[in-house]
């Protein structure tokens, strides 16, 4: 049976990203493209103490379902009418006894980087959905799959991606990406699978064959600061497998300056509350009682977000400028998805880093103002 951490982790994953795939479905359902793709790559070495697991070359296939917008919106006109679709994955990882195969389900768009033409486009494909491992770290029968502790995962992919079309029906797909499954340390180990894939397929239109692209006057965007406030959580395992799950808490004192309708770059403040440095005090200390101050984190950012529509891609800079425990030294980093759930609220899952360590994800509403 699913233990009540992996009901937690489904859940959230799905009532955040169904308004990603209720948006792709407000475009007309009876035009669509089915596309089937195969798989072929390798499975990168980021951590000395994981290449015991590589045992060759990794491949798959993957099942899509793709929607074609036709500028019906503003922002679809604004991003060069994108493609979204939501993608069924499943990788063979060339180690059956210890790495198992990965499944996944997740939405994405393929926003389009060269003009207009009749035969190519040039597509870059950003995804975030749920990861199934078959595999994942056990004491007893799988002790040395230190890359993942949990068997869901979150599951992000980055494409470089060519669509070239023989015809009104037919189409190929090809490309080049970086895919990554990791549970933000919900679970260690968590050292993260890091997949490098060429992919080739074919895809068919159902539906209208042509799009009659829709080319409306967008109104001029307008710059202004937005503010905006959100609190989080999150939970996390120290570096010993099995052990406590440590609840952390955070507020963050966002403000970007709008640039135009994609770009949009701010900076801010946060505060963080992580009950992990508390047993980190212990550690280093059995007699020593840590206070409030001791466990406070403050820090400062830099910020960047490119947004598509309601759905936005932030990344964060910071440095901290106030931290008793220094473990994970005083640069933080963050990436993740927001969306604009109404004018003001901002639903939020992003995932807190130092370097290429993942520290926790990061759920939580905000305001903005």
């Amino acid at each position: 049976m699913f233990n009540l951490k992996k009901h937690f982790i489904l859940s959230i994953i799905v009532c955040l990203f169904f308004p990603s795939i209720q948006e792709a479905q407000n475009t007309p359902t009876r035009d669509f493209v089915i596309s089937a793709q195969g798989h072929y790559g390798y499975i990168m070495s980021h951590r000395n103490n994981m290449s015991h697991l590589i045992k060759g070359h990794i491949y798959g296939a993957e099942l899509n379902y793709i929607f074609r917008t036709d500028g019906t919106k503003p922002w679809q006109q604004t991003h060069n009418y994108p493609e979204v679709g939501v993608c069924l994955l499943h990788m063979y990882l060339a180690n059956p006894e210890q790495l198992g195969t990965l499944e996944a389900i997740y939405p994405y768009t393929n926003i389009r980087l060269n003009k207009q033409n009749r035969t190519m486009s040039l597509n870059l494909r950003l995804a975030l959905g749920l990861g199934y491992a078959t595999k994942s770290f056990d004491r007893i029968t799988d002790h040395k799959n230190n890359v993942l502790g949990s068997r869901f995962n979150a599951f992000v992919n980055i494409r470089l991606n060519t669509v070239i079309k023989l015809s009104d029906s037919w189409r190929v797909d090809a490309g080049v990406g970086l895919s990554h499954a990791s549970n933000g340390a919900f679970k260690t180990p968590n050292l993260g699978l890091n997949m490098t894939t060429v992919n080739l397929g074919l895809g068919y239109v159902f539906g209208n064959k042509t799009l009659n692209l829709k080319k409306d006057t967008i109104p001029r965007c307008e710059k202004k600061w937005q503010p905006s406030v959100i609190a989080v959580f999150g939970m996390k395992e120290l570096e010993s497998p099995g052990g406590m799950g440590y609840l952390a808490y955070g507020l963050q004192f966002n403000v970007y300056r709008t640039l135009n309708y994609k770009n949009k770059i701010g900076g801010g403040l946060e505060v963080a509350y992580n009950n992990a440095t508390i047993q980190r005090w212990a550690d280093d200390d059995a007699n020593y009682q840590p206070v409030f101050g001791d466990i406070l984190q403050a820090g400062a950012k830099f910020s960047y977000s490119f947004n598509m529509h309601r759905l936005s891609l932030p990344i964060d800079f910071g440095v901290y400028f106030y931290k008793k425990q220094h473990v994970n030294g005083i640069f933080f980093h963050r990436i993740g998805l927001r969306y604009m759930v109404t004018k003001h609220i901002i639903a939020n899952v992003t995932l807190l880093t130092h370097w290429a360590k993942a520290d926790y994800f990061e759920w939580g509403l905000g305001y903005q103002f």
